[in-house]
């Protein structure tokens, strides 16, 4: 009896082997390392819903993404996760990339401050303001955009320049700036969990509506030429948008699974980026529609703000710069 049961537990692990062995290894490089916004991609591999896909899905992080960009148009990582303004330079630079879902279709950017120097929460406290910027800013030019759109200009606030990113930080909580410009569901609680010294933020559309497509998935273009390929990215985007819709409906649990991955964060934390992700993934154009479908009408309102003010060329096909043929319709469950 002792070695039937132990020949039962080969087979069965064998099996278990063999069944691995069988998905398709799928790597996906993210635009940076781990913040909360990657959540549901955890949840979908924690889930099985790649696995139930054939994918085995290894989860890389990125360095930015003007780099990862590059290693997608390279093809040294032929599916990544960037920022959508971003991809559309590297389009208008000649990269073969292109987007195939975008799940966060408002900006995040915002005013970050401390909680106990709030500035600025409102128009009129705009001028006159101490704003931390890198020299370069990735956010200048949707921040002058903003200025321009309430008649005022960059100049009206007080840049106070710094030589990198962490130094935006220490500006601020050192309250020599009373703000930096940032994402509102990442830097801001971040800061908080690190320093301890309480956040608070104001987002550019809540103040002026101002905003542009956000975060993307995107392709080599070349690689998506191949059917395998195509099958497998069609299974991926499937499955990922079975896990941002599980995310959606199970922010508690998505911001515990993501922990598992980044146990540096607390559940406060990560909750409060799991929660403001969910807010920014559809725009008036996409409600209703599955998700990362993205409409042409925000491809264009992004990229008319960043021909005017961030010098992009624009295109004149904008399909080049996205398409939704690989997303599937809710409720996102394999193929049969």
């Amino acid at each position: 009896m002792k070695r039937i049961l132990l020949l039962l537990v080969l087979l069965m692990m064998g099996g278990q082997a063999l069944a691995q062995a069988r998905l398709d290894k799928f790597p996906f490089r993210l635009n940076w390392t781990l913040y909360g916004e990657h959540a549901p991609f955890f949840v979908a591999r924690d889930k099985g819903f790649y696995a139930a896909e054939g994918l085995d899905v290894e989860i890389q992080e990125g360095s930015g993404s003007t780099t990862v960009s590059q290693l997608v148009a390279s093809n040294n990582s032929p599916v990544a996760y960037v920022d959508a303004a971003t991809m559309m330079r590297g389009v208008s630079n000649g990269m073969p990339i292109r987007a195939v879902g975008v799940t966060l279709q408002q900006s995040p950017m915002a005013f970050i401050y401390r909680a106990d120097a709030a500035r600025p929460t409102k128009i009129s406290e705009i001028k006159g303001s101490r704003i931390a910027m890198t020299a370069g800013d990735a956010s200048l030019a949707i921040f002058t955009a903003f200025m321009g759109k309430l008649g005022m200009k960059v100049e009206d606030v007080q840049v106070i320049t710094v030589a990198n990113p962490q130094g935006k930080e220490q500006a601020v909580l050192n309250k020599q700036a009373d703000a930096l410009l940032g994402y509102f569901m990442d830097q801001g609680p971040r800061m908080q969990l690190q320093t301890g010294v309480k956040m608070g933020w104001t987002r550019l559309y809540d103040m002026a509506g101002v905003t542009t497509l956000s975060s993307a998935i995107i392709v080599n273009n070349n690689w998506a030429k191949d059917a395998k390929n195509q099958d497998m990215l069609r299974r991926f985007l499937r499955a990922s948008q079975r896990g941002w819709q599980h995310a959606f409906d199970n922010r508690a649990e998505a911001a515990e699974i993501f922990r598992k991955a980044a146990p540096v964060f607390t559940q406060e934390i990560a909750l409060l980026e799991v929660e403001g992700t969910m807010s920014i993934i559809r725009t008036e154009r996409t409600k209703g529609k599955a998700i990362g479908v993205s409409d042409i009408g925000d491809w264009r309102d992004t990229q008319d703000l960043l021909a005017k003010f961030a010098k992009l060329n624009p295109a004149s096909d904008l399909n080049v710069y996205f398409t939704n043929e690989y997303l599937s319709e809710a409720p996102y469950l394999p193929k049969r």
